[in-house]
């Protein structure tokens, strides 16, 4: 499935990526809220579930 926003990897996707998508957001030098926003459109993409913890780590590892 091709990323429609072209952040993200198209190998990551797909539900079964989920541990590659937050590895791949927490190395990015983005802002947090901003990761988060990637996340959460990554999930509704893949019909993959995010925890609020899944949020907290991603937003954790950006700037603000």
């Amino acid at each position: 499935m091709e990323s429609p926003t072209g952040l993200m990897p198209e190998e990551l996707m797909s539900a079964g990526m989920k541990r590659g998508a937050l590895n791949f957001l927490l190395a990015q030098a983005w802002p947090g809220d901003f990761k988060v926003q990637v996340l959460y459109g990554w999930g509704n993409v893949t019909g993959s579930a995010i925890t609020s913890a899944d949020a907290a780590t991603v937003a954790a590892s950006g700037w603000k």
